[in-house]
């Protein structure tokens, strides 16, 4: 009985074949703000990640992320991803075609109103690469989606090429909606540490789509970036409802924390208005 009774605890105490590598990522951002004469300060995307992988009999690459905010909500894009030779598939929530490749002038840390967003998806597909520079992707979204911001009943395609300096995509989802249709084109311009990006972002059925367009420029010179981004935001009927401008500049303290000061200017809405500065940490 005895030795029954210590290989149970040494068995207990040994790896199992399938173990995975676990690791645990977060950061936050404290910020200091004055909007439209208020003025207020917080923890702002104060969250971490679990992520985990493996590896199949037969070769395939397994992940999971889940992401948790202080508060032990969900973070939302939490999801399974497979890997291998027929490309990475990326289950749960995860980016649509469209949100793939977009966010070239998301350059804010707590004041928004940078950067064009596409929508989520319930799944996606990466494809094995068939030239240098290229990737192509699908996206789906079944008629209802757990745990997401992705549009129900949406497919997506899209593709980006990256030569030399230059990147390009462009991407379309298509849902079974037409109001909810999304169309995207994006490309940056990138050398000696300066990008240069434009964006748009068209949502809405032929003949009435609202559109989201961005530029923005980025430059780093050491452990200092700054960043300037301008974000216009035009209705079904054409008119323009927001017209942001974003400058943000960050320095690298070291040991992932980093310092930003930004300011943000609604030409369209004097009440958005915002001038942050703050620090954020990332582990």
């Amino acid at each position: 009985m005895k030795k029954i009774i210590a290989a149970a605890v040494a068995a207990a105490f040994v790896a199992p074949a399938f173990a995975a590598d676990v690791t645990v990522s977060g950061g936050a951002d404290w910020y200091y703000k004055d909007g439209n004469n208020n003025t207020e300060s917080g923890l702002d995307s104060n969250a971490f990640t679990i992520g985990a992988t493996s590896e199949t009999a037969n070769g395939i690459s397994v992940a999971i992320d889940m992401n948790i905010t202080s508060e032990g909500d969900s973070d939302s894009s939490n999801s399974i991803t497979l890997s291998g030779d027929f490309g990475k598939i990326d289950l749960g929530d995860t980016s649509s075609a469209t949100d793939a490749f977009d966010d070239r002038t998301d350059t804010d840390v707590v004041v928004g109103g940078a950067g064009v967003g596409g929508d989520d998806a319930g799944m996606s597909w990466t494809l094995p690469s068939i030239a240098p520079g290229l990737t192509l992707i699908v996206s789906h979204s079944a008629d209802s989606t757990e745990e997401s911001d992705a549009t129900d009943g949406a497919t997506g395609y899209g593709f980006q090429y990256k030569t030399g300096m230059l990147s390009f995509a462009a991407a379309v989802n298509d849902a079974q909606t037409d109001t909810a249709d999304e169309s995207y084109v994006g490309a940056t311009v990138s050398f000696s540490g300066l990008n240069l990006a434009i964006e748009q972002n068209t949502t809405g059925a032929s003949g009435a789509e609202a559109k989201e367009k961005g530029v923005g420029l980025t430059y780093a010179m050491g452990d200092t970036s700054f960043a300037v981004a301008n974000v216009e935001t035009e209705n079904a009927a054409g008119a323009i409802t927001d017209d942001n401008t974003v400058v943000t500049v960050k320095h690298s303290l070291g040991g992932g924390l980093t310092a930003f000061a930004e300011t943000r200017s609604n030409s369209k809405d004097a009440d958005d208005d915002a001038t942050a500065i703050g620090v954020t940490f990332k582990f």
